[in-house]
């Protein structure tokens, strides 16, 4: 073969080489097309269906204070526990949808500060008092006194709201456990519930964006409280791991160093520090 020879097989493989590459490109545009219309109909359905539930709570009483006569105080009551419960959904489905855009962007705001991990857990957990006894799970709650540490606290709420709610959703009817433990330089959570479990091949892709380990169908969510929750600890230097079995439940363990820091190899966040007064 001469030169032109090899300057033909060179340009042929280029070519080639470009083709495959496009195919790729294409390939993936059209994956994060399909995403991107999964989770919006997702997103619309969640948004949804905490609308229509507290549209009909508003409607029907405002029909009852309408049609005149004695009030049914207990059942107003009752209608706005539920429309407040509602709101708190969409808050916090709003919440995870910009947290999104937030993380992202390499926007997440950290606004460090001394806080007590047991005193947060016990405030989310009497928030959840309600949606416990709905779900009709026990809750016992394990811990070795105040757990002090340098970490945003709003930030470690939705960690413990997270990983609550899960276990609540998957393991309705079954106890619950919240332990809060560790040593000098970690603190240790704990949520564990003896629901459905997830299978070993899933594991790990629960705590990517928008993944979840079962049908979307049965159970409702986005599929970012994991998600969110990872990055949350990422920034703040943390980690969380994850042991489970199909039906045997699952235990979240969650790794927080009590001197916040940042991770190596993530992007640096906005990071406010304040004593506590």
């Amino acid at each position: 073969f001469g030169q032109g020879d090899l300057a033909f097989a060179q340009d042929l493989a280029r070519r080639a080489g470009v083709s495959i590459d496009n195919a790729g490109l294409y390939r993936d545009a059209r994956e994060a097309i399909r995403a991107r219309d999964e989770f919006l109909s997702i997103a619309s359905h969640e948004l949804k269906t905490p609308l229509t539930t507290l549209q009909l709570q508003v409607q029907a009483a405002a029909r009852r204070l309408s049609a005149g006569g004695p009030l049914d105080l207990p059942r107003i009551a009752s209608r706005l526990s539920t429309a407040e419960r509602q709101v708190e959904r969409l808050t916090s489905l709003i919440n995870n949808l910009l947290d999104i855009s937030r993380i992202t962007a390499g926007r997440l705001e950290l606004d460090l500060e001394t806080v007590d991990l047991t005193g947060v857990v016990q405030d989310v957990l009497g928030r959840f008092a309600e949606e416990l006894s709905r779900a009709g799970c026990s809750l016992e709650i394990q811990s070795e006194g105040p757990s002090v540490g340098q970490w945003d606290r709003l930030r470690v709420e939705q960690i413990v709201i997270n990983l609550v709610s899960n276990a609540v959703k998957y393991g309705a009817g079954q106890p619950i456990r919240v332990s809060v433990g560790g040593d000098g330089d970690t603190a240790l959570l704990s949520v564990s519930d003896q629901g459905i479990g997830i299978a070993p091949e899933h594991q790990a892709r629960i705590f990517e964006r928008f993944e979840r380990a079962v049908s979307d169908r049965h159970y409702g969510g986005l599929g970012l409280g994991l998600w969110i929750v990872r990055q949350i600890l990422d920034a703040l230097g943390g980690r969380i791991r994850v042991e489970s079995a199909p039906g045997r439940g699952s235990n979240f363990t969650v790794e927080l160093p009590r001197a916040a820091r940042q991770s190596q190899g993530q992007e640096p966040g906005r990071v406010r520090g304040r004593s506590q007064a």
